[in-house]
């Protein structure tokens, strides 16, 4: 028989059930409340990810101006992370701890951080003509660097400043196998950065260049964290006439060895084509301390040329399979690529443009064209043969055509003009998608809120699966000035989660100012202090340090962490320094102690339910202080009673941790937690705890015998602190196994 009480929270228990139920609404529920038709519920649906779910692809977005990369997910449209480039970043600390500042200064040529960039068209590396996931490539247009991101963990490695170009083109193309990366000029000026006069003096003093960065992956088929290098010594630069050059592609396939391009001089409009093989070991000369091919040099290998169109090449592409490349602009062209290495290895020119640049009668390479419409941007390529999409900004309108034949397909009408097109994997020999993203940079919505006068750059996800294409999603991409984009499969990138114990992540190398638990020191030397630190939830070790005012000091901090994502944060009030500690991370964060006082410090990065104990405190100690000595205070009978009670109510709690403990070791044993890689790692990390722990357990026992209870019972805290850490990352340890059994 039901009591009266219960009867009672019965009722009310269905009186709230009813009421959630009545409140659902059905499908047509929500259709007709938010005015939606069967094609806006099948545009969300092929977006949505439900939980658990995953992205198909990868996608990565320079923000433009801002210097940083967006990374987001193909189909649901989500944002995943901001990564810094060529700008400091402070949320992981990019410019701000003392690795990755040098990397930055190092990019430089007078040993500065640039705060800003203008990276738009990035470059995956390759591997016979297919992303391999393992890079990727930016340009910054702004101050002529070239940057190298490695996709294991998500991590600008280098950054080199073109010591030719003043002003380069913002994006690059990688060879078929990565051996260089491509980056080209885009407005002519003197290489020797002399003064000029751009009147009297631009055809002799003026150049244009196109520089082919040498790229090494020594250790490519190997697995783990490693981080190949462009090599500064082995790249060159081709010398050009000074033409204004726009968007270019390596070839692949029938046109691998040769880069084309858009270029433009006197109001005429070409594309060049380049034999960089021809002139690769054809150094010869030094300009800025760099390798300089000369004009002269590779007329002579013949290895340049050009093609005249009618009308602006707003870019040129190589298609897939390598035979084509195709210069889209009002009018389309596409080009064979095998006529036209022909024509420049049998030199049948029809005359020469300015510069001695041989000229390639367009009409005697040309496969087909195509008229696209008026203000065309972009090209990009399906996964079907010869198909592909461009972008008509003042129609609005995407026109899907055949390139073989020089034939339209479709259209889609817009509500927006379209500019920069991609498909995943499309610059690839392997287009891969049934997605076509198309960049609307004026965003002019009546739904979308005002935001100010500079709104948002948006993106566009059309479903081109079927033979109608849709427009079925728009994103909105904050703190971006957006043009290219590249895809790849996101199970192609095989991210790490955590480093090898001690990593410096910029360089892959072991760090010399690793630190492992128990080894935590500080060194002084003059006025020079260094503190060899680490980090595990929920504690900073050394709690404090001690220096003078004026002295220059060093945090050099290990994140001891195997559990995943669990990454920590150090900032130290007012002074101005942040730093990103990722599991198995060393970094280190350099300042001036300038002004004295006492200053917190503190991790930034919520890492668990006690990352508020995570702090520790700078003393810094102006000019003359002396200081004091405390002396002991005496406790009173009713304190020490106090802390004694405290104590033996603490070994109570430490009893029943204990034995929670216990119970998740015995479940984790009795299912073979061994078995299994990373919870075999998070078994370790808690056994790590329990380790440090009986430092503390022999100090409160001792201190308990000799009844001084208040020193007891703090160091019983102590202990208690390891063991909430340790039961932490055992119930996470049983919680995934417990995934892993049951799958």
């Amino acid at each position: 028989m039901i009591s009266p009480k219960n009867r009672f929270f019965l009722l009310g228990f269905v009186l709230v059930l009813l009421a959630f139920v009545s409140g659902q609404q059905t499908l047509d529920d929500v259709k007709k409340a938010r005015g939606l038709n069967d094609a806006d519920v099948l545009a969300a649906v092929k977006t949505f990810m439900p939980r658990g779910g995953r992205d198909e692809y990868f996608t990565f977005v320079g923000t433009g101006n801002s210097g940083t990369m967006i990374v987001y997910g193909i189909p649901s449209m989500r944002i995943y992370k901001y990564v810094g480039v060529f700008s400091p970043e402070p949320w992981q600390g990019y410019g701000f701890d003392d690795e990755s500042s040098l990397l930055l200064k190092k990019g430089s040529l007078d040993n500065r951080i640039e705060l800003y960039g203008d990276m738009r068209y990035p470059a995956l590396s390759e591997k016979n003509g297919a992303y391999d996931g393992r890079y990727l490539f930016y340009s910054d247009g702004a101050n002529s660097r070239v940057a190298l991101l490695g996709l294991d963990d998500f991590e600008t490695k280098q950054v080199a400043t073109n010591p030719l170009f003043l002003n380069c083109f913002p994006g690059v193309a990688v060879t078929p196998n990565t051996e260089y990366v491509i980056q080209t000029s885009q407005y002519p000026a003197p290489f020797e950065n002399d003064a000029a006069d751009p009147e009297t003096e631009f055809n002799s003093k003026f150049n244009s260049g196109i520089t082919f960065w040498k790229f090494e992956d020594p250790k490519a088929e190997q697995e783990g964290h490693h981080i190949g290098r462009i090599i500064k010594e082995k790249s060159f630069t081709l010398e050009l006439p000074p033409y204004t050059l726009d968007y270019f592609d390596a070839g692949k396939n029938a046109g691998e060895g040769y880069v084309v391009g858009g270029a433009e001089k006197a109001g005429k409009h070409y594309v060049y084509m380049v034999n960089y093989k021809a002139i690769e070991n054809s150094t010869d000369k030094r300009i800025n301390e760099f390798n300089v091919v000369s004009l002269e040099t590779a007329l002579k290998a013949n290895a340049i040329a050009l093609v005249e169109i009618p009308n602006r090449a707003a870019k040129v592409k190589v298609s897939p399979d390598g035979k084509y490349f195709i210069a889209v602009g009002d009018e389309s062209f596409v080009f064979d690529f095998a006529k036209a290495k022909d024509a420049m290895n049998n030199k049948t020119y029809a005359g020469n443009a300015d510069g001695n640049l041989p000229l390639i009668d367009a009409k005697s390479i040309q496969h087909s064209s195509l008229k696209i419409g008026s203000g065309v941007v972009d090209l990009a390529f399906d996964y079907r043969d010869n198909t592909a999409y461009t972008s008509a900004f003042n129609d609005k309108k995407i026109v899907k055509w055949n390139y073989d034949k020089g034939e339209k397909l479709e259209e889609l009408s817009l509500t927006f003009k379209p500019g920069q097109l991609m498909t995943p994997q499309g610059l690839s020999a392997n287009p891969h998608s049934n997605y076509l993203t198309v960049v609307d940079k004026e965003g002019l919505y009546d739904n979308i809120p005002n935001v100010g006068p500079v709104r948002p750059s948006f993106q566009h996800l059309v479903d081109i699966s079927s033979d109608k294409m849709k427009d079925i999603y728009t994103m909105s991409l904050p703190q971006c000035n957006m043009y290219g984009s590249v895809s790849v499969l996101r199970t192609t990138i095989k991210p790490i989660i955590r480093y090898p114990l001690g990593t410096n992540s910029r360089t892959g190398e072991l760090s010399p100012f690793r630190t492992v638990a128990g080894s935590e020191k500080i060194e002084r030397e003059g006025n020079r202090v260094h503190i060899f630190g680490t980090m595990i939830r929920s504690h900073i070790t050394p709690e404090i340090v001690e220096v003078n005012e004026g002295d220059i000091v060093t945090f050099h901090l290990t994140n001891l962490e195997r559990a995943e994502d669990e990454t920590h944060g150090f900032t130290i009030d007012t002074y101005g320094k942040h730093g990103s500690f990722e599991p198995g991370k060393t970094a280190s964060l350099t300042f001036v102690a300038d002004r004295p006082g006492v200053f917190p410090y503190y991790c930034t990065e919520f890492c668990s339910a006690l990352h508020l104990e995570m702090e520790g405190i700078l003393l810094v100690k102006p000019k003359g202080y002396k200081g004091s000595v405390e002396e002991d205070v005496a406790l009173t009978p009713e304190q020490l009673a106090e802390y004694k009670k405290n104590y033996e109510d603490k070994l109570v709690v430490i009893q029943q941790t204990g034995d929670v403990i216990n119970g998740v070791v015995k479940w984790l044993k009795d299912n073979h937690y061994e078995k299994y890689p990373y919870v075999a790692a998070l078994v370790e990390d808690a056994v790590d705890q329990l380790n440090y722990a009986a430092g503390a357990k022999e100090k409160y026992e001792k201190y308990a015998k000799e009844e001084k209870w208040k020193d007891a019972f703090l160091w019983a805290e102590q202990y208690f602190q390891y063991q909430v850490k340790a039961a932490d990352v055992g119930l996470r340890a049983k919680e995934l196994l417990s995934q892993k059994i049951n799958k």
